[in-house]
């Protein structure tokens, strides 16, 4: 009679056993860690966001900019732009080297700016009359994690805006999708 005594409790503890096993991943279920490891997914903070596609177009005056793609790096903006001039006499479009990229990070303030790494034959961005000037502009500096809006400013020093040779072209409200 003693046997009996015996066997309930074990095969209760054996029972609560089987069961634990099906729950916990172990080191020989693989497809526990599988599932466990899928359901959530890790994202780092810092983890830079795709290429982002654009079809934003400014016109200022004799002045046509088309912006297309925005690339990010870890130390670098990638802007694919295309500025055409109409006019009759030549441009520059970074004429005090006031080219640059501006987040939204530090909403209301200001925001972090990435200033334009011109090419070293073209500094101020001549554009002669009748030219397009195509190509990926470099801005330098790794976006910011909470950026969520990008801006791209031309001449964005010329004060009164009233030098045609050096337009103020504004490509605003650039959303950024993570």
């Amino acid at each position: 009679m003693s046997y009996p005594r015996r066997l309930i409790p074990l095969i209760a503890l054996l029972s609560l056993a089987a069961a634990g096993c099906q729950f916990l991943p172990q080191a020989g279920n693989k497809e526990a860690q599988t599932e466990a490891n899928s359901s959530a997914p890790a994202v780092s903070p810092n983890q830079l966001p795709p290429e982002q596609t654009y079809d934003l177009q400014v016109n200022k005056d004799q002045v046509w900019g088309l912006l297309k793609k925005v690339a990010f790096t870890d130390s670098t903006i990638i802007v694919e732009l295309q500025v055409t001039n109409g006019s009759k006499q030549v441009i520059e479009l970074n004429a005090k080297d006031d080219m640059f990229i501006r987040d939204n990070a530090n909403y209301p303030y200001s925001g972090n700016r990435y200033n334009l790494s011109p090419p070293t034959d073209n500094r101020t961005l001549r554009v002669e009359p009748g030219d397009t000037v195509k190509g990926q502009f470099v801005f330098i500096g790794r976006l910011a994690p909470k950026a969520t809006e990008l801006s791209l400013y031309t001449n964005a020093d010329n004060e009164y805006d009233r030098n045609s040779y050096a337009p103020r072209l504004r490509f605003e409200k650039m959303f950024i999708r993570r």
